[in-house]
């Protein structure tokens, strides 16, 4: 599947939950800019923060107990960081359509069709990896409400203002329904409309730079196919053209690099915080502590936690990913044949191949490097450097607590 259906079908989806049109041709998906459709989502955008408000609300005011009012704090700073993220991507809605239309255009007669494939093979296999956790502890959060309502307490997911912890009344467990129904609904979209889409963009342009080394490495095997012809003038000619269009390639490239960066760069940076900062809180959850914590809470909180690095290192280790890639290009390019090739006259069109394959190795060898706030490198170095941070601030705020 080519990078452009890719997206097409992951714009369509985002449309249909409410997130806009994200794709550059309007009329193939659905007006955003209608009437209804704009009351549709900011219906949707003040119901996640009614649930986020009243969640903080809870923590502050609300007569909870100890551990209900943990997890207000900890639900509302959540579903606050989401609505950031959701609000800071709408507003890069115009650079985002730009980017799908260059993204897509940019090595598409060059895409092979199994690195395609092994291409949608991972986006696949990280988009559903990482909805599957989500779901999962969305679930065991329901599973717990359950329980808890079976022991004779109230069904509760999330902890809002109201109802109150000792109002057991029809109205109050319709509010808490309505609040689990708002909970999925959220988690679902930021997941599928920010967090993946991402991390989706990272995988694509990390294979851009995939397919253009298999374009210089298939222009090496041409050109010595037709060396070994004997058909030396048309193999250095079309080795001197074929250089020249993957200079372009990687040109375009490298200049997509700032317009990601001004798409996503803020969305990933509140991405890293979110997860080390929430995955501190919910680590004091189940911290030791005198009160016996039940195991589907322990499970519950360890799979959100789990989720959270995993979120993490999808958007770390991918964009690492891009840096590595790019880097890959030069041996790709200085192993092309122009060694081979004897001297053209200077009437001839590209006639310095020597230069030109300088230029693309002096070019090659400054790889992009994606970055949060243009200081945070997104790599595995950072990844490993963030989880251990995030766990020496949790055994440093555990030492103060004690």
């Amino acid at each position: 599947m080519k990078d452009r259906d890719i997206l097409f079908k992951y714009c369509k989806v985002m449309f249909y939950i409410g997130s806009g049109n994200c794709w550059y041709k309007e009329d193939e998906i659905g007006n955003d800019r209608s009437i209804l459709y704009r009351v549709c989502s900011a219906s949707l955008m003040l119901l996640y923060s009614y649930m986020a408000i009243f969640e903080l609300i809870a923590f502050a005011f609300g007569n909870f107990p100890e551990e209900e009012k943990r997890q207000a704090l900890i639900g509302g700073a959540g579903h606050t960081v989401m609505l950031l993220k959701a609000l800071f991507l709408t507003t890069k809605k115009l650079p985002i359509r730009s980017l799908n239309r260059k993204i897509v255009s940019i090595c598409e007669d060059y895409e092979d069709s199994a690195l395609m494939a092994r291409k949608y093979k991972i986006m696949k296999i990280n988009a559903i990896s990482y909805l599957g956790l989500v779901n999962g502890g969305v679930l065991l959060y329901i599973i717990e409400g359950l329980r808890n309502m079976l022991n004779g307490s109230h069904f509760v997911t999330v902890v809002t203002y109201y109802p109150s912890f000792e109002d057991d009344s029809m109205l109050a467990t319709i509010v808490r329904v309505f609040n689990t129904i708002i909970f999925i609904m959220i988690m679902l979209t930021i997941v599928i409309s920010v967090d993946t889409y991402i991390v989706t963009y990272f995988i694509m342009y990390r294979y851009k730079f995939i397919t253009l080394r298999k374009y210089f490495e298939n222009l090496r095997n041409d050109f010595f196919t037709l060396i070994e012809r004997k058909e030396v003038e048309l193999a250095t000619e079309k080795l001197a053209n074929g250089l020249v269009e993957g200079i372009k390639m990687h040109s375009s490239l490298i200049r997509l690099k700032p317009e990601i960066d001004k798409a996503f760069a803020t969305v990933s940076a509140i991405r890293v915080f979110e997860s080390s900062s929430l995955a501190v809180c919910l680590l004091f959850e189940i911290s030791p502590s005198d009160q016996r914590i039940p195991i589907e809470e322990t499970v519950k909180t360890m799979i959100f936690i789990f989720a959270l690095f995993f979120a993490m290192g999808l958007f770390l280790c991918n964009a690492g990913d891009i840096t590595y890639q790019a880097s890959q290009l030069t041996d790709a390019i200085f192993y092309c044949g122009w060694q081979s090739c004897p001297p053209r006259p200077r009437s001839a069109p590209n006639h310095n191949i020597r230069k030109m394959v300088l230029l693309a190795i002096m070019q090659a060898q400054r790889p992009p490097v994606m970055k949060a706030f243009k200081v945070l490198e997104l790599n595995y170095a950072t990844y490993i450097q963030l989880v251990r941070s995030t766990y020496s601030v949790f055994t440093l705020l555990c030492a103060q607590k004690t």
